[in-house]
């Protein structure tokens, strides 16, 4: 299942700043790459790319929510996937 902009549940946290702006040769899922929680796409990006992993829209919730409680900045893609994968059965949970 992919989820959409529409479907996230903290939606006006984001920021959405056009698709035309970033350039298509640039990998957007990579260990080098810093992951940004408060860019809208990247975090679209991370959810479908770890639902194939944790299947349903109750896991893509959780995988959002989870993002808020990242330990620290500067993470890579591939730390906050290996992140979520290792956390995801702590409750955290937005108020």
């Amino acid at each position: 299942m992919i989820i959409k902009k529409e479907d996230l549940k903290l939606i006006q946290r984001y920021q959405w700043v056009s698709r035309a702006n970033r350039s298509s040769e640039r990998p957007f899922f990579g260990d080098h790459l810093i992951f940004n929680r408060h860019d809208g796409y990247q975090v679209l990006h991370l959810i479908n790319k770890l639902s194939a992993k944790l299947p349903g829209v109750t896991s893509a919730r959780k995988i959002e929510e989870m993002l808020i409680f990242l330990p620290e900045k500067g993470l890579t893609h591939i730390q906050v996937k290996e992140w979520v994968i290792d956390n995801r059965h702590k409750v955290m949970k937005v108020k």
